[in-house]
């Protein structure tokens, strides 16, 4: 699995019925080898970087919780972690 991959795994997740990699809203997505996986095969750690589509805490948790059942459910990924910049304009975001 590469970062390219990754990418595209993020583009199964949606803000307003549009891929999040598409809005632009990922601003980094790397793996890295994750040493304290159980098994055999090599696992990752998905590290995501993006920023927070809305300033709605609620929103912004849905989302998240997509993208790691999204990350999770592919088998070379053990572990995920997301970092949410805040909101570039939070005043035009939709209610």
């Amino acid at each position: 699995m590469t970062d390219a991959d990754l990418l595209t795994a993020l583009r199964d997740c949606y803000y307003l019925q549009r891929d999040i990699v598409a809005l632009g809203l990922v601003r980094k997505a790397t793996l890295t080898p994750d040493a304290d996986a159980p098994g055999l095969t090599p696992r990752f750690l998905a590290q995501i970087t993006l920023t927070a589509p809305n300033s709605d805490d609620a929103v912004n948790a849905q989302l998240l919780a997509q993208i790691e059942n999204r990350l999770l459910g592919l088998q070379p990924i053990s572990r995920v972690s997301i970092t949410l910049l805040p909101a570039l304009f939070p005043i035009l975001q939709p209610r």
